[in-house]
């Protein structure tokens, strides 16, 4: 390791500069990163991952190429941004908010108790405990429409919880639009990354 390190200090340029820095800390010296998220990004660059995660899901419903795989791929990715929103804004020194107020706004709203229980299934290899009460909660079935001669499909996925069934794409609009107005409300709102 100590051979590697020289090799990607100029590789990493300001993210080791912000991670070998020590803070005095109650039982001594700690390791801190400048008081910044992996890759030197905050929570509102997550907020923008998650509005291009969206965009993902809406070409899913459009046409896209790469097949039913690729489409199921860009809807999990959606679910574990916006699910993981919580952290960075609770971890993030210049967010206002605490992981309990996260918490708080997921489980008072239906979409993003959905949204929680894909991405913990997704992370976990099966959901172990869930926001929505349903241990079973998953995407149960998608159609697919081909669009000949262009080489896409548009997909439709659906997610299954407690007997009903939900259009990921309106879980996705909706999860989104509760975290815009509580962050609105919250006095924190970035414009959403184009």
């Amino acid at each position: 390791m100590t051979q590697l390190v020289p090799k990607l200090r100029p590789v990493l340029g300001p993210i080791w500069s912000g991670v070998r820095k020590l803070r005095p800390a109650a039982s001594g010296l700690r390791p801190v990163r400048d008081n910044r998220a992996m890759f030197n990004d905050t929570w509102a660059d997550q907020w923008a991952r998650v509005h291009r995660r969206l965009d993902d899901v809406r070409a899913v419903y459009r046409g896209a190429p790469g097949g039913t795989i690729w489409a199921l791929d860009s809807v999990q990715s959606f679910f574990e941004a916006v699910h993981h929103l919580k952290d960075w804004v609770g971890n993030d020194p210049g967010s206002t908010l605490s992981l309990a107020d996260g918490d708080a706004l997921i489980n008072s709203d239906p979409n993003l108790q959905l949204s929680a229980d894909l991405a913990n299934g997704s992370k976990h290899f099966a959901l172990k405990s869930t926001r929505t009460g349903d241990l079973g909660t998953d995407i149960k079935r998608n159609d697919a429409t081909i669009l000949l001669g262009t080489g896409a499909a548009a997909h439709r996925f659906y997610i299954e919880s407690g007997g009903v069934e939900h259009d990921v794409l309106d879980v996705a609009e909706r999860a989104v639009a509760a975290w815009g107005s509580f962050l609105s409300k919250k006095g924190l709102s970035p414009a959403p990354a184009p």
